[in-house]
């Protein structure tokens, strides 16, 4: 998948807006197929028909989809992103504004949506003084680009569909305007504009990969072939149980038959005569075999560990942990590039804003750092250690990073120098109070 380019300095028209949400609109049967994969809701396997009415006909869904985006969204925010910045940036007033509307919250949603639809969109308003996020669906929104190298932003376009042909909002966004382009009857036509003090497209584009492509949207055949397979493995265990009797040198009366079903019994059997289920011979162990070959093609390609595997139930060290994940961590290291990308793009886009609405200072984006933390089982204490050994050449803010029950290492930081000051007072004023010995 392409993102949209237009040539460079294209202004927003009703013929390029138009353009813009039919080239969005052409993906929406990729998109609704993703969705309804990890919501368990596999066509593939629930609109099967056997041909044969009277054959068992169960239908089970193993939602991997759901499974591998999940994963992949914890692993990547389960600690919520920290931004970092040296002593000379003040970020606090940004920090504030991140709090105010859980921040947390809303990037995982847009990593999770973007683990589904392959990227998504973040929209930034205003309300009142505060600045604010909302994660849009790829399914109502599109950033538009040019067609150079850099790829920059020409406009982002955020709609609802009305009717068939209609829109109950287009909302344009330039670097300067909020533009509505549907007018009263639904159609396409520029018209009321407002200014914004952003200074950017307020529109921000959080990329899964290069590609657009979502985390298991390579792996849909082998989960439909594993839905295939655990359904038929049901019904060949209900049509087991469901099996013809037969009878062999003799017939049955309606009695006879009634005392098989009602009592499982069947006496007076002629000499040669004798019944059997006729049954299909099960092989399980093949069955077994096959399920757990799609299960590691499913792993591997996805790049998503299976943690029911044994190999994880282990009491390993967090360095051999690491070594069976490596795959699962090269993945993730690639999506955080493009997350971190997103993030500090909206961190450019509030600064912005606050510079010209509460006269805060420029901050350069390039000037921060976002730093993740991965959901492991870590030895505070080995770690802790390390710490100690690296003080001297390592800031105190990295290092208290470190620590996986340490939230904001520069917060706590500060907490700990007020606690040291606080300390060091009190034991002053003891120390003055003290009487002299005789």
């Amino acid at each position: 998948m392409h993102r949209l380019h237009f040539p460079e300095n294209s202004e927003p028209t009703d013929e390029l807006v138009q353009e813009a949400i039919e080239y969005n609109e052409s993906r929406k049967d990729k998109y609704k197929k993703l969705m309804s994969y990890y919501l368990g809701d596999h066509t593939s396997i629930l609109d099967r028909q056997k041909a044969e009415s009277l054959l068992s006909d169960n239908k089970v869904v193993v939602n991997h989809a759901k499974y591998i985006t999940d994963i992949n969204v914890g692993y990547l925010l389960g600690s919520p992103a920290e931004y970092q910045a040296s002593d000379e940036v003040d970020i606090t007033q940004l920090e504030e504004q991140f709090r105010k509307q859980h921040i947390s919250d809303t990037d995982h949603e847009l990593a999770k949506m973007a683990g589904i639809y392959g990227h998504s969109y973040e929209y930034i308003y205003t309300e009142g003084n505060d600045v604010k996020s909302k994660e849009i669906r790829p399914t109502q929104a599109i950033i538009v680009y040019d067609d150079s190298f850099e790829e920059r932003k020409l406009f982002g376009v955020v709609y609802k569909k009305g009717g068939r042909n209609t829109f109950e909002k287009i909302m344009v966004l330039t670097k300067s305007q909020i533009i509505d382009f549907a007018d009263a009857q639904g159609k396409i036509k520029r018209g009321e504009e407002q200014e914004h003090f952003f200074s950017e497209v307020p529109l921000v584009e959080f990329r899964n990969n290069a590609e657009l492509q979502g985390d298991f949207e390579q792996i849909i055949s082998l989960i439909d072939a594993i839905n295939v397979l655990q359904s038929d493995r049901v019904n060949d265990k209900e049509q087991l149980v469901n099996s013809i009797l037969a009878f062999y040198g003799f017939g049955i009366t309606d009695e006879l038959m009634k005392d098989v079903r009602d009592h499982r019994v069947l006496a007076s059997l002629p000499k040669d005569g004798r019944a059997e289920y006729l049954t299909k011979v099960l092989s399980e162990s093949q069955v077994q075999i096959l399920k757990d070959s799609l299960e590691d093609d499913l792993h591997k390609i996805s790049m998503t560990p299976n943690l029911n595997d044994e190999k994880f139930t282990s009491n390993a060290s967090g360095v051999s942990i690491r070594y069976k994940l490596l795959a699962f961590e090269q993945q993730i290291k690639n999506k955080e590039r493009y997350f971190e990308k997103a993030l500090l793009d909206r961190f450019e886009i509030y600064n912005n804003y606050l510079v010209a609405s509460v006269a805060m200072p420029k901050i350069e984006k390039y000037d921060v750092d976002v730093v993740f933390k991965r959901m492991l089982p870590q030895n505070d204490y080995e770690i802790s250690q390390m710490i100690n050994q690296l003080r001297s050449l390592i800031s105190n803010e990295t290092l208290a990073g470190q620590l996986s029950f340490v939230r904001n290492a520069r917060e706590e930081i500060e907490q700990a120098r007020s606690e040291e000051i606080e300390r060091f007072n009190m034991e002053a004023l003891n120390f003055g109070t003290d009487e002299p010995s005789e």
